[in-house]
């Protein structure tokens, strides 16, 4: 499968992910009870790096490695680049870009990195994780060195060996004294089972779909190269184009745009693929007010601004335009007088995996964390606010 495809189909991950093939799936044979007992529903947190990248040829392939055989947790098993998360970590994602950088010598920017989103948060029962499977691609093939004491060999696998219709094999062991069947994907002299096929098979269903389309029908038009999309200050005229590009994408905003000091909009050849919008902080805030942040304040000789709507088409994103409508309102707010532009994000990555796309968007366009509200932890949402300095 060509890299381009894979990236055209992970574009934007879908909030309810296929579910990976049964056949993956442990079950004990000899008993019908479970193989290993519940964790509960958070267990301790662990996130690893779904890294795809292009090899020489264009194709597309999964970074993946061989456990050392011994010393080590699932010693000899084939796995993803990462680990337990360390009390430093601020979100998934650091936890598996730094556990990737240990294990393989990764370097993040010399491949060109960039994190798309996560897929199903679930719980490993053999060792109490709950793993966060962060979804990333690469520009280039990275340059990986394995760390002798972890990893035995690195295994760059084609992604078509973990597409639905790639051979599965069912094997038996015995593990604690109780047998179970599994079943394995073949691939590069390995066998491939457990969490990690569990992962690889989502995946491959993933990319068997249909590339994501936009929910709305849109006049056909050829896809924008790379940095062409024109980005400019909305008009009146716009609206129309507005609110059938939110319909298609966010239809809780499409007839109630926050109010904006400015209103930007990408288009190309005529057609919206993106828009956003800033407005002062001003915004009352108390404990009952749901916006809030709780225990936040600000200097007032420190005039903030906010993103109010940040929006770039699915199939077009990666591509700089969202970072061209950022640096937009960040212009037109500190031309207005503003000294921080702030963001902010859901932040509980299980809950919504979503949001690790967001927070790595925001942290790569010059926004740095500030603040964590817990106020709504019983809604599951608390949220990340993030800043960037206009000065």
């Amino acid at each position: 499968m060509r890299f381009e495809l894979v990236r055209e189909r992970l574009a934007a991950l879908p909030r309810e992910m296929p579910a990976a093939p049964a056949i993956l799936t442990p079950v004990r044979v000899d008993a019908p009870e479970s193989l290993f007992p519940d964790v509960g529903p958070r267990g301790r947190p662990a996130a690893v790096l779904v890294l795809l990248f292009p090899d020489s040829q264009g194709r597309a392939r999964v970074l993946l490695t061989a456990r050392a055989t011994h010393g080590i947790g699932h010693a000899g098993e084939v796995s993803f680049p990462g680990g337990s998360a360390e009390a430093g970590d601020a979100d998934p994602i650091e936890t598996a870009v730094r556990e990737a950088a240990e294990e393989v010598a990764l370097d993040p920017t010399a491949c060109g990195l960039r994190v798309i989103g996560a897929l199903e948060v679930f719980a490993l029962t053999v060792s109490g994780f709950r793993i966060t499977p962060v979804v990333a691609t690469a520009e280039r093939r990275p340059e990986c060195r394995a760390a002798p004491d972890e990893v035995a060999r690195i295994v760059e696998a084609p992604v078509e060996a973990f597409l639905p219709d790639a051979p599965v094999e069912l094997e038996e062991r015995t593990i604690r004294q109780r047998l179970i069947r599994y079943g394995v994907y073949p691939v590069e002299g390995e066998r491939v089972w457990g969490a990690t096929a569990r992962i690889l098979g989502q995946l491959g269903a993933l990319l068997a779909g249909e590339p994501n389309e936009p929910k709305e029908p849109r006049e056909p038009s050829a896809r924008p190269e790379p940095g062409q999309p024109i980005v400019r200050p909305a008009a009146d005229s716009d609206r129309p184009a507005v609110e059938a590009f939110l319909s298609a994408l966010a239809p809780e905003l499409a007839h109630t745009l926050p109010p904006a000091s400015d209103l930007f909009v990408a288009e190309d050849s005529g057609r919206l693929v993106g828009l956003a919008s800033w407005a002062p902080w001003q915004r009352e805030r108390s404990r009952e007010d749901p916006q809030g942040f709780d225990g936040l304040t600000l200097d007032p000789k420190d005039a903030a601004a906010e993103v109010t709507v940040l929006a770039v088409e699915p199939q077009l994103r990666g591509r700089g335009i969202g970072r061209r409508l950022a640096n937009s309102i960040a212009q037109a707010a500190a031309a207005a007088g503003c000294r921080r532009l702030l963001a902010w994000t859901l932040a509980d990555s299980d809950v919504h995996p979503s949001s690790i796309a967001a927070r790595a968007f925001f942290r790569s366009n010059d926004f740095t964390d500030l603040a964590l509200d817990r106020r709504i932890q019983a809604h599951g949402e608390d949220r990340l606010l993030l800043s960037r300095s206009l000065g």
